[in-house]
């Protein structure tokens, strides 16, 4: 099979990554704070590699380019910052590969056919629909014997999650049945006025150091979307308790790699 995985990034320990993070953050907020998406896009380019940040193999680039033409809307000013190769979670804890674009306005979710090299399905999210965005590690939730199994490959994980009013996506079989059986229980229901998506470095699994550092990246990349288009939404990190909706099919589902389009 195809690999379009891009190469790997380089790991800065302690102290001097979050030196380098607050330096990232600081170079992409100040251009926002002047309407400059400009800057914004090429220091998120790192052309120098000066912050190690996400580079597209030329298979990513081709899907990018073509995405940004096709889902940014004719005859506005939409500015494009940046495109990413992501792994997005489904409601049923699902994961797969998709195309993440985020611009001055929106953020992108986009699935993408590198076989066919076409646009499958394109769901678009306005910045001003985000409550906040959370950055960091994982904690297995306790109420579920899936995570308890896998405890130790999930707290392994870090990521990113749009939080939003909205659902995006469809209600996961977990919040059905809470809702069903909190009365039976006297449980609390799900809340219905928050949902997210969660997301995390494409082809990361073996070398999880690698989702910290893409989970960073965004995270000062949704700072800089967030003045630009004056949704003033929070960016901050989090520990985020994690469920795995879809139990052990979705586990083995994710080990077998079924959702990627590229095959080791």
């Amino acid at each position: 099979g195809r690999c379009h995985g891009a190469p790997p990034l380089v790991f800065i320990k302690g102290f001097g990554r979050m030196e380098d993070f607050a330096m990232l953050v600081h170079k992409l907020t100040e251009p926002a704070k002047r309407g400059d998406a400009a800057t914004v896009r090429e220091v998120l380019k790192d052309a120098k590699r000066m912050h190690f940040l996400w580079q597209p193999s030329p298979a990513q680039q081709e899907a990018i380019d073509k995405c940004v033409e096709s889902c940014l809307p004719q005859g506005e000013s939409e500015q494009f910052l940046k495109g990413w190769s992501v792994t997005s979670v489904n409601e049923w804890g699902v994961d797969q590969e998709r195309l993440f674009l985020l611009t001055d306005r929106r953020c992108y979710r986009v699935k993408f056919d590198y076989d066919s090299k076409q646009i499958n399905s394109t769901k678009p999210l306005p910045l001003t629909d985000v409550v906040r965005v959370e950055y960091g590690s994982f904690r297995a939730a306790k109420a579920s014997l899936t995570t308890w199994v896998w405890k130790k490959e999930i707290e392994q994980q870090q990521g990113f999650r749009v939080v939003t009013r909205e659902l995006d996506g469809n209600r996961s079989i977990n919040a059905a049945a809470r809702e069903q059986m909190a009365p039976v229980l006297g449980i609390d229901p799900p809340r219905t006025d928050e949902f997210f998506r969660e997301y995390r470095a494409f082809g990361a699994e073996e070398e999880p150091w690698r989702e910290e550092v893409f989970a960073q990246e965004l995270a000062a990349s949704f700072m800089a979307a967030s003045i630009l288009s004056g949704a003033s939404f929070d960016v901050r990190p989090a520990e985020m308790d994690k469920e795995v909706p879809g139990g052990v099919f979705s586990m083995f589902y994710n080990s077998l790699n079924l959702g990627k389009y590229a095959k080791p």
